[in-house]
C-alpha cells in the first residue's frame, strides 16, 4: 500500500473509534464520476417526517460541477452535505459527503466518509432510501457482501472498496433489499 492510502486508513481507523454506527459509511464515494448527472427537479426544499413520524426537511442547491448542496435536519440533528447523483436507469442514487465539518449528523461522516441513498424523484414528492447500517453490518458478519471490501475496527463496519465497486452493489440490491431503512417520504415545500 502507499504511503497516502495507509495514512487515509488510519484516519478513517481513528473515526471508526471516535464515532458510533447508523450510517453506512464508505472511504470511496459510491457512484463512479462518469456517473454523475444533475437533476433539475430535486432542487428545491423537501419536508415530510421519517419512520418516527418526526419531521424531516431536505433543501437542495446546485453547486459546482454538476454537484447539489445538500441542507438536512431533523428534531435532533443538521448537517450540510455535498452530493452527487447518479442515474441507472430509472433510478437515482446520491453519495453524500459533508460540506462542511458541523456537530450534527454530518459529523458522523467527518474524514470525509461517504454514504449513499436511492432517491425516487417526483414533481411533489421525494423518496430517500438509506442504507440499514444494522443490516449491512450483520450482512457482513454472515460474509454475504462478498463483493465489497470492508475492515472492521471496534465493531464498527467501514467500506473500503473503490467507486467501481460499489457502484454495481448498489445496482444488483434492488428496490425492495433488506438493505435499505423504511423510506422517508418528503413532499416539496411550496
Amino acid at each position: 500500500m502507499r504511503r497516502a492510502q495507509l495514512r487515509w486508513l488510519a484516519l478513517a481507523m481513528i473515526a471508526l473509534l471516535i464515532l458510533p454506527g447508523c450510517i453506512v459509511r464508505s472511504v470511496h464515494s459510491w457512484v463512479k464520476e462518469d456517473s454523475i448527472t444533475f437533476e433539475e427537479d430535486l432542487l428545491g426544499g423537501w419536508t415530510g417526517a421519517d419512520e418516527k413520524g418526526e419531521t424531516v426537511a431536505m433543501t437542495f442547491v446546485r453547486g459546482a460541477d454538476n454537484n447539489y448542496i445538500v441542507q438536512y435536519s431533523d428534531k435532533d440533528s443538521h448537517g450540510i452535505f455535498e452530493g452527487k447523483l447518479a442515474k441507472f436507469g430509472t433510478d437515482y442514487y446520491m453519495d453524500f459527503r459533508p460540506k462542511e465539518s458541523a456537530g450534527g449528523v454530518d459529523g458522523m461522516l467527518l474524514f470525509p466518509m461517504h454514504t449513499v441513498a436511492r432517491l425516487e424523484i417526483g414533481p411533489s414528492q421525494l423518496t430517500v432510501c438509506l442504507l440499514n447500517y444494522d443490516a449491512m453490518k450483520s450482512a457482513a458478519k454472515m460474509d454475504r457482501l462478498r463483493d465489497l471490501k470492508y475492515t472492521w475496527e471496534e465493531n464498527e463496519l467501514l467500506i473500503t472498496s473503490s467507486s467501481s465497486e460499489l457502484q454495481p452493489f448498489l445496482l444488483g440490491l434492488g428496490r425492495d433489499s433488506k438493505l435499505y431503512l423504511e423510506p422517508i417520504k418528503l413532499a416539496r415545500r411550496k
